[in-house]
């Protein structure tokens, strides 16, 4: 699917694809097969904004994070390792699918709370696969993928899913068999969804989502990364929860899932919402950090990995489950003001890199990558590979041994041999797509990284206004310039022309695996 196809056709191959999900086994069905006979659990925790220098393990000193660095230690430390987006809704939709966002009707930027579900109902997930091999799966925290879809029960076609119904299609549609969290951050609702349904919402106080008078119509004004989303709520007062007490929640619940769970293996993905604005700690980390509350938000965040770290001790399963930690993107200067460095009183949360959250510089891509599995992965490790979020499909279906279908996981490239220190079985990632928040192209081939356009393509970036006195694209060579500051546009034209090539070649091609 082109990025170009019509929003419309689209949402119109969703609808008929729910009604088709009705009459045809689950995925999940599909799927099974004879188990391995050991599994291991699977938890991958996503963090929300956190920057590749924000934790200890990365080089951070004026802010402490002694759980991730627990991972570090007792797992591989990725230095190369990519979003592949620098904002929320496509990076969740490169984890769970294995293919790039760009490829979907939303291709750059967020859907919000009167958008579709992004992901089709028939397309396999991570959730999907682990489901079918016999796991029990749950999603929780920020979700930011969309709920409904046209012509579905309770459909509105100007304003959406109705958050006082059943909010469905959603997680448990595509592969999760539980699923509590948030819809989004920062906008409105913000409420608790269990299932399909907003917790403590009462029928006297219904929600309603009131559209800006200025943008009646949903469907015609869709410049996403130019604008903030042209909606609010009233009503629904129980359900609102507050945000200084939202990642204990969130974390608490995530716990008591785990503890829940009997001898069958399981799948957690959860979803934090640190570190994205607005910065809200609980008071108990209030005064934790030399840096304020940036620095305090992080340390709530470590903490949260680290009672999920504790939950695993507890039951004598950490040995037994595989764990992937990461973040959806790279950090913003608070405000999303300008910065070519991300600075909180001294603290480069993109550690050396250039640019932040929203552009195609690696500051708004390249994040921590941990994963952990002892007696498998060496403790301590360090690996330069390139890999992607994109990835953990194809990673996982190899550790599951099993072959992904042509139209599943287009862009995902296995790096199970890299996390077990053995000779890969397929191909290996060389290369990487990118695109910023407003559509400015990115591509990654070996150390070469060219960007199709002047500036980073974040947020207040206008193609229009080009600078007359500059090069009209960017190219860097990564080995030797990771701070992107040395454009050899001009001075490497076969190169540039080779990976314009290549990168108009993959647009078309629908896979890149």
């Amino acid at each position: 699917m082109s990025a170009g196809m019509n929003r419309h056709g689209v949402l119109a191959r969703m609808a008929a694809g729910m009604v088709a999900a009705v009459l045809l086994l689950p995925l999940s069905v599909v799927w099974a097969r004879a188990a391995a006979p050991e599994k291991p659990n699977v938890v991958v925790i996503l963090a929300d904004d956190l920057g590749y220098g924000d934790l200890g393990c990365y080089g951070a000193t004026k802010v402490q994070t002694p759980h991730c660095d627990r991972l570090a230690r007792e797992g591989m430390r990725f230095t190369d390792a990519h979003s592949p987006a620098s904002v929320c809704t496509p990076t969740r939709y490169n984890l769970l699918t294995g293919r790039y966002a760009w490829r979907t009707w939303e291709p750059h930027s967020c859907v919000w709370s009167d958008d579709p579900l992004l992901i089709d109902t028939d397309r396999l997930t991570v959730a999907h696969l682990l489901q079918g091999a016999g796991y029990r799966t749950a999603c929780i925290g920020k979700w930011h993928l969309g709920f409904g879809a046209p012509g579905m029960p309770g459909w509105d076609q100007r304003l959406g899913p109705d958050y006082n119904g059943d909010l469905k299609p959603g997680p448990l549609e595509v592969g999760f068999d539980y699923f509590f969290g948030i819809p989004h951050v920062g906008q409105f609702p913000h409420v608790f969804i269990e299932n399909h349904r907003v917790v403590g919402l009462k029928p006297d106080d219904p929600m309603r989502l009131i559209l800006d008078p200025k943008m009646p119509e949903r469907r015609t004004h869709r410049e996403r990364a130019k604008r903030t989303p042209a909606h609010t709520f009233t009503g629904g007062k129980d359900a609102l929860y507050q945000h200084e007490e939202l990642a204990l929640k969130l974390t608490e619940k995530a716990v008591a899932w785990i503890e829940e769970q009997g001898s069958k293996p399981f799948f957690l993905y959860f979803a934090l919402r640190n570190v994205h604005a607005p910065l809200t700690p609980n008071p108990r980390f209030r005064g934790t950090s030399q840096i304020g509350i940036y620095g305090e938000f992080i340390r709530e965040m470590d903490w949260c990995v680290g009672e999920i770290l504790q939950a695993l001790d507890r039951r004598g399963l950490a040995d037994k489950t595989l764990v992937l930690f990461s973040s959806d993107n790279g950090a913003v200067q608070m405000g999303h003001r300008p910065a070519d460095i991300v600075d909180y009183q001294g603290h480069r949360a993109n550690g050396p890199l250039r640019g932040q959250k929203t552009e195609a510089y690696e500051g708004g891509h390249r994040v921590p990558l941990l994963v952990r599995w002892p007696g498998h992965i060496r403790a301590g490790a360090s690996s330069a590979a390139l890999v992607a979020l994109t990835d953990v499909l194809a990673t996982t279906a190899e550790l599951l041994n099993r072959p992904l279908p042509p139209d599943a996981g287009e862009d995902s490239f296995s790096f199970l041999p890299t996390l077990l220190n053995r000779p890969p079985a397929g191909p290996t990632r060389d290369t990487l797509v990118m695109s910023s928040m407003q559509g400015l192209w990115a591509i990654r081939r070996g150390d070469w990284k060219l960007i199709l356009g002047q500036g980073g393509g974040g947020l207040g970036w206008d193609a229009a206004r080009s600078q007359p006195d500059e090069p009209p694209g960017q190219l860097y060579h990564l080995a030797d310039d990771l701070a992107e500051r040395t454009n050899l546009y001009t001075r490497q034209p076969d190169k540039v022309a080779e990976l314009k090539t290549l990168l108009a070649r993959l647009q078309t091609a629908g896979t890149s695996r």
